[in-house]
């Protein structure tokens, strides 16, 4: 799938398969004049402790699978509360415990401090590695909103701060102003520009 292409664009593949995580930053990579393609590619999920060592192994799987220059983003959600639970294990930690335990966390802790970080990788070639970095802080909910909209799961309990909605409650146009996937997707942007 392409996103974002008049014919004037350069190209890259991201390796995702998420349709959300596609047009977040195809929306911003536009404004740079470059245009992606989205590629779903299996990844053996590698158990590392950073965000920034998950990124650069699954850029490396990608590369080894396509062949080509290749992006790929790998985000985590970290509870303050809980050590920064789950961290980079958000998503295998929301399709085991759901809502309902992630809201059970949330009602038992005091502090509902949280964050997203964003970690995007660009490999030209699978061995040189550039990394791009966005974090956004906010406060969890003690319920869902917008619980049937298609939108990422964690953004239906999280009030980025200085808004009063969540993430999932603003149009993809603000949240493009504001979050982590987009901080990092321009300070890709950026890279490719220089």
């Amino acid at each position: 799938i392409f996103y974002n292409q008049p014919l004037c664009m350069k190209k890259i593949i991201l390796a995702t398969g998420n349709k959300h995580k596609a047009e977040e930053i195809g929306a911003i990579l536009k404004e740079y004049g470059i245009a992606i393609e989205a590629k779903e590619i299996d990844f053996v999920e590698p158990d590392y402790s950073t965000l920034e060592e998950v990124a650069k192994e699954k850029a490396r799987q990608a590369f080894e699978k396509i062949k080509k220059p290749v992006i790929v983003e790998d985000t985590g959600v970290y509870f303050e509360a809980y050590n920064n639970f789950p961290g980079g294990l958000a998503k295998r930690i929301y399709k085991s415990i759901g809502f309902t335990g992630l809201l059970a966390l949330i009602k038992a802790a005091k502090n509902k401090k949280a964050y997203f970080r964003t970690m995007i990788c660009f490999t030209p070639d699978g061995k040189n590695f550039r990394t791009f970095e966005g974090k956004l802080e906010g406060t969890l909910l003690n319920h869902i909103v917008e619980e049937e909209k298609d939108r990422l799961p964690y953004e239906k309990i999280f009030v980025p701060n200085g808004q009063k909605k969540a993430l999932a409650e603003l149009t993809k146009e603000e949240k493009n102003k504001i979050s982590h996937r987009a901080i990092a997707a321009h300070k890709l942007g950026q890279y490719f520009r220089e």
